[in-house]
């Protein structure tokens, strides 16, 4: 006795092939996997970010269009490769059509984001801003970390040394006076300021001292505090 196929069996069948078709996609297609991370960054950005109804709308919009143009883009270039195994200028204008409608879905995408982000990044950065500047301390701790970053960053370049020991530039004298910027620039007392830099001048000439820099990679540390933190202040103040 045959099973009788129902209308519901159809479709769960239909709903069963595309499944497989967005996952083969996805498992073969590294421009769809890119557009896949994207889309979860950007749920997760508009989860942070407090994103309204009206333009979680837009972006669902946007990449939905952006994931159907590139599962299209996918199966024309996979129909025009079983078509033809040999170059064909016209299977090569139908590949380059089918990437120009994702690339054009994918550019409208990013200019709602940018529109709907820049706006909240805006909103969030002033906010950030307006709390800095009510706590000189915990602006100039931020500014401190930022410089310690950056340290870090540009001895993983030189590929030398520890974070806070050897190598360029040093950490301790970028520390030293990044704090000594910090504290001159929050008093007026010329004895304050000239007491801080005496501080961390000693510090740098103790790494010279016990010759785990060279000067010149204090000198570049203490460059480098001196600016950051400078520069950082007064875009914050």
């Amino acid at each position: 006795m045959t099973k009788k196929i129902t209308k519901n069996d159809k479709f769960s069948e239909s709903v069963n092939y595309a499944l497989k078709g967005i996952v083969i996609a996805i498992k073969t297609e590294r421009n769809m996997r890119i557009h896949i991370f994207v889309a979860i960054l950007v749920a997760i950005l508009s989860l942070m970010f407090g994103v309204t109804g009206s333009d979680l709308k837009s972006l669902s919009f946007a990449i939905t269009l952006v994931l159907f143009a590139e599962l299209m883009n996918t199966a024309i270039e996979t129909t025009v490769d079983i078509a033809t195994t040999r170059y064909h200028p016209l299977a090569k204008k139908a590949k380059n059509i089918s990437a120009g409608a994702v690339l054009i879905v994918s550019i409208n995408a990013l200019v709602i984001g940018y529109i709907i982000f820049s706006k909240k990044i805006k909103e969030d950065t002033f906010e950030v801003f307006r709390l800095l500047k009510a706590s000189y301390v915990d602006a100039v701790l931020l500014i401190i970390f930022i410089v310690i970053i950056g340290v870090f960053i540009i001895k993983s370049y030189y590929k030398k040394g520890r974070l806070l020991h050897g190598g360029m530039p040093s950490g301790h004298s970028a520390i030293a006076f990044g704090l000594w910027v910090g504290v001159s620039y929050a008093t007026e007392n010329i004895v304050v300021t000239i007491l801080t830099f005496g501080i961390a001048l000693l510090v740098a000439q103790s790494r010279i001292e016990r010759r785990i820099h060279s000067p010149k990679e204090v000198l570049g540390g203490s460059i480098f505090g001196t600016f950051i933190t400078y520069v950082l202040l007064k875009l914050i103040f």
